[in-house]
């Protein structure tokens, strides 16, 4: 009896252990792969918690395009992450619109890594597009791409799904199994930003596959592993898509979101503009639900800087220059305690944003708010959100849903 009892707690305390493990990311090995990835906690999210987690979600972005983002449209319960669009007409300034919707976004930028969430899409098909993406945020961005252009933009779509595009081909709107992992950037050329997209450089940032499976039926795993030479999607664990990393080197943003899609959006100059005439209620409130979401990293991988962005030695140098022209006695560590102080996203870089934010504060508690942009740069910052998608093999999560994803989520721990 006391072996049985023994061998009993032995068990017990190696299950403990292998589920306190940090969890790995869910794809077959490829090359280049050694399993050595390291969890970023910080943009990590398993949404175990009551309510969502504002120290490392933004759930009050600004509102772009026909996009109406509230914070009271993200809320968390039952494990999951839930983004809701609804039928809500209001206005901003003159202009009508007529939903509203969620979105979560990461603030601690980010630029190599492997993204993951476990996802299942809405119930309204077409009109709404559940998203998990990558975005960089600000018109100071620059990167020198090694064909010589200069990127101004980096945008990854690890998934969009249930887009319904339109088929140039068939001339009719693609079907509710068409997921999306799409690229987007902007080039600067003579001075002007030029958009690529999959339609217009569809051999450097179009990527879809199509399931034999319905996204809204089930949760799915959809990841991305961003490398300085590859940029490979993945769903449910298998490849699924693959295109060299040309273009998108610059630190972005793990972001969540549920956009506006055809027939309540239209196209115009390039831009999209709400539809009011398609206006309905029906299929509204609609749901996206998320399991959760884990970023992981590489030792050596490293956020990319912007020009913007200071090291703690150069912070540390213009702070130092900047007190002996005033004459004040130098002090050292009053400077590095300020750059702890901050870079709130601990990423070890000062960033415009984040010094704009903290100068503020200190100068008197002046409210801040997101930089603001000029109408192509807002497109740039954030119209972008129109093209995104990837699965994991999920059991119905109705009835059971708690054993399978204990069992889902053992599965990375113990690995």
């Amino acid at each position: 009896m006391r072996i049985a009892s023994f061998i009993i707690v032995v068990a017990l305390l190696r299950s403990t252990f292998a589920v306190a493990a940090d969890p790995v990311p869910f794809h077959d090995p490829v090359i280049g792969q050694t399993g050595n990835w390291i969890l970023s906690v910080g943009r990590s999210d398993e949404f175990n918690g009551d309510k969502v987690d504002r120290k490392k979600w933004n759930i009050d972005s600004k509102d772009f395009g026909p996009w109406s983002w509230e914070p009271e449209n993200v809320t968390q319960k039952a494990g999951s992450m839930h983004l809701t669009m609804e039928q809500k007409d209001h206005q901003r300034g003159k202009q009508a619109f007529h939903y509203t919707s969620g979105m979560a976004r990461n603030d601690q930028a980010i630029t190599y890594g492997y993204f993951e969430a476990r996802i299942k899409g809405c119930s309204r098909y077409p009109g709404a597009c559940p998203s998990f993406w990558l975005y960089s945020i600000g018109p100071q961005n620059r990167y020198e791409a090694s064909d010589g252009e200069t990127v101004a933009y980096s945008e990854i779509d690890i998934v969009e799904l249930q887009q319904s595009e339109y088929d140039f081909e068939t001339k009719k709107h693609f079907p509710v199994n068409r997921i999306d992992c799409n690229l987007h950037t902007t080039l600067i050329k003579d001075g002007k930003r030029v958009w690529a997209r999959p339609n217009n450089r569809p051999d450097i940032c179009k990527t879809h596959f199509d399931s034999s499976w319905d996204p809204r039926a089930d949760y799915h795993v959809y990841g991305v592993d961003n490398s300085p030479e590859w940029i490979v999607w993945y769903i449910d664990g298998k490849e699924v898509g693959r295109k060299r990393n040309l273009y998108w080197h610059l630190p972005m943003h793990v972001t969540l979101s549920l956009g506006l899609r055809y027939p309540f959006v239209g196209y115009k100059d390039g831009e999209r503009f709400a539809v009011s005439d398609k206006t309905t209620a029906e299929g509204f409130p609609t749901t996206m639900s998320v399991d959760y979401v884990r970023v992981w990293q590489k030792p050596g991988d490293a956020v990319k800087k912007a020009s913007t962005d200071w090291t703690k030695k150069e912070f540390v140098a213009k702070e130092k220059a900047k007190w002996e022209k005033n004459g004040w006695t130098w002090n050292l560590a009053k400077v590095e305690s300020n750059f702890a102080e901050l870079d709130t996203n601990k990423d070890g870089l000062a960033s415009g944003t984040e010094r704009q934010k903290w100068y503020a504060k200190k100068s008197g508690g002046i409210k801040t708010v997101e930089p603001r942009y000029t109408n192509i740069e807002r497109s740039t910052h954030e119209i972008c959100v129109h093209d995104r998608l990837r699965p994991h093999s999920g059991v119905s999560m109705s009835g059971g849903r708690q054993a399978e994803r204990s069992v889902h989520r053992g599965r990375r721990s113990a690995a």
